[in-house]
């Protein structure tokens, strides 16, 4: 301490009471809630395990059926220190939980519904192993619903045709007019009636006697008997049917309204008066063929294709209304007539 400087004083401290803190109060603190007793009452000390008394159950819990309440009733009233027989605790079931409204349940459920075990869950369906296509081949079933299709197709179409559409082609028969063939030799399916007259059947005539008619018709076609006999026997057809045809379409190709005369002069050699159809060469609407062997050998094939295996007929009855309908301005029973005069002449010997 300086000289300069006065002693410092000790505080002393008050005299006047302080004001507490905190208030301390006697108020003893409420019990903590107890669940337990606003069911059951007072309960007491719960670590004590001395026997209580029985209670009885609320009317609330008295839910079992009918039937049950008498062995109920008889094991509330048992005393407790009584244990139940084997006969009664099977006799009598603990009576369940109060079910929701509306909705029934069993007082109680059997003990086998809970041992039995849970089954696998069986799938939706079932897979078909021979349905099923290997890795990278889904391409061919699509393939094959193409396929399908397109034949339902054709065969809708050719339903669809008109009478006087003739399908036909120029070549040799092929494995389905051969199948053909057989269906209907086997299965009967060609039908003549009686008084009619089959295109069916070997040459009645001669090529020879082919040669003498179209040549008396001065017809350009004139020296092709052979052709018209070799192909009759190949499809089965008299070949005196075949020269009757033409010579009633075109008068053996020398009339001049023929449709198969092409303004240079040349000709279509279509015997038949075949019309297009999709044929690869055509001239107007019917058909044009390079020789006379292509065109005498499409009428053969149109014939036994289209009409015998085809639909199933064979005379000239029931083949010239679908050849030359009527729709198309031909007189049907005149030709009709025309074609079987001339054939029952040449078989007579008489070749005009």
């Amino acid at each position: 301490m300086s000289s300069g400087q006065a002693p410092r004083k000790r505080k002393e401290p008050s005299a006047e009471p302080r004001a507490p803190l905190f208030e301390v109060q006697e108020k003893p603190l409420r019990k903590p809630p107890r669940p337990i007793e606003s069911v059951l009452g007072d309960v007491g000390d719960l670590p004590d395990s001395s026997r209580r008394a029985t209670r009885r159950a609320s009317p609330e819990l008295r839910t079992a059926e009918p039937e049950l309440a008498p062995a109920i009733a008889e094991v509330a009233a048992a005393p407790l220190t009584s244990q139940p027989t084997a006969s009664e605790t099977a006799r009598a079931p603990r009576p369940s939980a109060r079910p929701g409204f509306g909705e029934p349940r069993p007082a109680y459920l059997p003990r086998r519904e809970l041992d039995r075990p849970m089954r696998d869950p069986q799938p939706a369906y079932e897979a078909y192993p021979h349905w099923d296509l290997p890795r990278g081949q889904s391409g061919g079933r699509l393939l094959l619903v193409l396929l399908v299709g397109l034949l339902c197709g054709a065969v809708v179409w050719m339903f669809l045709q008109s009478p006087k559409t003739y399908i036909s082609r120029y070549g040799a028969p092929g494995w389905s007019e051969a199948a053909g063939d057989m269906a209907s030799n086997a299965f009967g399916a060609i039908h003549v009636a009686a008084g009619e007259h089959s295109v069916l059947g070997q040459p009645t005539i001669t090529a020879a006697a082919i040669d003498t008619i179209l040549a008396k018709y001065n017809s350009p076609a004139a020296g092709t008997g052979q052709i018209w006999v070799t192909q009759g026997q190949r499809y089965g057809i008299d070949p005196a049917y075949a020269v009757a045809f033409f010579i009633h379409e075109s008068t053996a190709g020398t009339n001049p309204g023929w449709a198969g005369i092409k303004p240079d002069g040349t000709l279509t050699h279509n015997v038949g008066n075949i019309i297009c159809a999709g044929y690869t060469t055509c001239y107007g609407r019917f058909r044009d063929y390079a020789s006379w062997d292509e065109g005498i050998t499409d009428w053969y094939k149109l014939i036994s294709a289209e009409y015998v295996n085809g639909r199933g007929i064979a005379s000239v009855e029931q083949i010239i209304p679908i050849y030359a309908p009527a729709s198309d301005n031909n007189d049907v029973p005149g030709y009709i007539n025309v074609v079987v005069s001339m054939v029952e002449s040449w078989r007579q010997g008489v070749l005009r």
